[in-house]
């Protein structure tokens, strides 16, 4: 019975404290990039940038680096382009609601906090943005990315080409 139940899935939503533990326990992924991207270059990312459905990979990347002066992204499906129905937006385009139960806007609290203060910048890629960058990441990099985050690759590819200098750190 519902009253009896609780809904916790692996992203950061739901009630508390189930948002803060799968950000926490994402964050181990953050810490590292940050510290690793530092030892090796002296300096941080011009720019982090994720992709996000649920949220919780993006916002365990992010967190780390919310005191640092650098531009975060976070990367949704744009899929077919954006009409209702036609992509899984949410922060770009999506309007709060409710959804299982519990308030967000189909991704985490935390994100649609972030986004409202301006600290994080939501962006989104089409299907054929994402394919595009998965296969020239596998062609080039030797590396087969999830198709969740090759939007996150698409966008870095298109971060790149509109800042011809400076760095990018993608998860």
């Amino acid at each position: 019975e519902y009253k009896d139940a609780i809904y916790c899935i692996g992203s950061c939503l739901g009630p508390h404290p189930f948002p803060k533990m799968v950000r926490d326990f994402q964050s181990v992924i953050g810490i590292e990039a940050r510290e690793q991207f530092f030892d090796m270059t002296g300096i941080m990312p011009d720019a982090v940038c994720a992709c996000v459905g649920g949220g919780s990979n993006s916002l365990g990347m992010f967190t780390p680096f919310l005191a640092d002066p650098v531009e975060i992204y976070g990367v949704e499906p744009l899929g077919r382009g954006s009409n209702v129905g036609d992509h899984a937006a949410t922060m770009k385009f999506g309007t709060k609601g409710r959804l299982h139960g519990f308030d967000y806007p189909g991704v985490g609290p935390e994100h649609a906090y972030l986004r409202d203060q301006g600290r994080i910048h939501y962006e989104a890629v089409t299907d054929e943005e994402a394919m595009e960058a998965f296969f020239l990441l596998s062609r080039f990099e030797g590396i087969i990315p999830a198709i969740e985050s090759s939007h996150a690759v698409a966008y870095a590819i298109k971060y790149a080409k509109e800042h011809k200098s400076g760095s990018i750190l993608v998860c």
